[in-house]
């Protein structure tokens, strides 16, 4: 769990974690210099509970960074981000790693979803949460980009040894997006047909609904200025996911061939960040 003033929402989000009737498990917390109650709230579930490992830097490196930073910690076998600001069902952990147990060829197992503002009473059910079961890497690596709503999926259970053998989540936008694509070349995606997943959609929770500015603070807190070339670097980093991948030459050829042509699909995005950087 990467934090950074959480303490808002924090102590629900650990209770539903600790909570889980899968038992063995670690919960790292990484807090990034928060200036609020956070670290102390985190400090007193680590006294109360072995499980939970606090760690915390010196300073805000950013949300990707953090995520980084609680992988790289890790050891066990299945890895599962946790956000500060969302609620699991008591079976979500239970339920993803039966699946993945279940079959070998898949990566990722995450549970339908729903969405809440103030509490999970007034959740409403998610439909586009996302699954992929084809065998060819190339149609799951298509199928992650179009059909990829709102990124639930990554709160999913996923195998660590998957996740260390993609590229480290970069500090642009969309590097979520890039992470799951590189995950997808490398196994299936399974859909737990249970709405165990709540994620909080409210303008201080949810990244989508920030301003542009508020989401580059978000990545970049350094930053003196608007972030440049993010979708320049969204689409090198697409490609790139393509030739790190390893199965047959025609699936490659068929990924990379759609990653060329959302150069295409994005021109005018990319012209638009050429002029701003004239």
């Amino acid at each position: 769990m990467p934090v950074y003033n959480s303490a808002q929402w924090i102590e629900s989000a650990l209770d539903c974690l600790l909570s889980q009737t899968f038992e063995d498990f670690e919960l790292i917390i990484s807090d990034n210099a928060s200036t609020d109650e956070t670290y102390e709230i985190c400090q007193r579930y680590a006294q109360r509970d072995s499980r939970v490992r606090l760690l915390r830097n010196p300073t805000n490196l950013g949300a990707n960074c953090n995520y980084v930073a609680v992988l790289q910690a890790a050891t066990g076998k299945y890895f599962k981000w946790a956000s500060s600001n969302d609620l699991c069902s008591p079976t979500f952990i239970e339920r993803c790693v039966a699946a993945l147990e279940g079959d070998p060829t898949a990566v990722l197992a995450s549970p339908r979803s729903a969405l809440f503002v103030k509490g999970i009473d007034d959740a409403q059910p998610y439909d586009r949460d996302l699954e992929l079961v084809q065998e060819d890497p190339a149609d799951r690596f298509i199928g992650m980009h179009s059909l990829m709503g709102l990124n639930n999926a990554f709160n999913g259970v996923i195998r660590r040894d998957a996740l260390m053998r993609v590229s480290p989540m970069g500090s642009f936008m969309g590097a979520d997006i890039i992470l799951m694509a590189e995950l997808a070349l490398l196994g299936k995606f399974l859909l737990i047909d249970e709405r165990l997943f709540f994620r909080r959609m409210s303008p201080e929770a949810a990244t989508r609904l920030k301003s542009a500015r508020e989401v580059e603070r978000h990545l970049v807190p350094s930053a003196r200025g608007p972030l440049k070339w993010q979708e320049w670097r969204f689409q090198f980093a697409r490609l790139r996911a393509c030739r790190h991948a390893r199965f047959p030459s025609s699936a490659w050829f068929k990924a990379v061939n759609y990653s060329l042509r959302s150069f295409v699909w994005a021109r005018r995005e990319l012209l638009g960040e050429i002029a701003a950087g004239l």
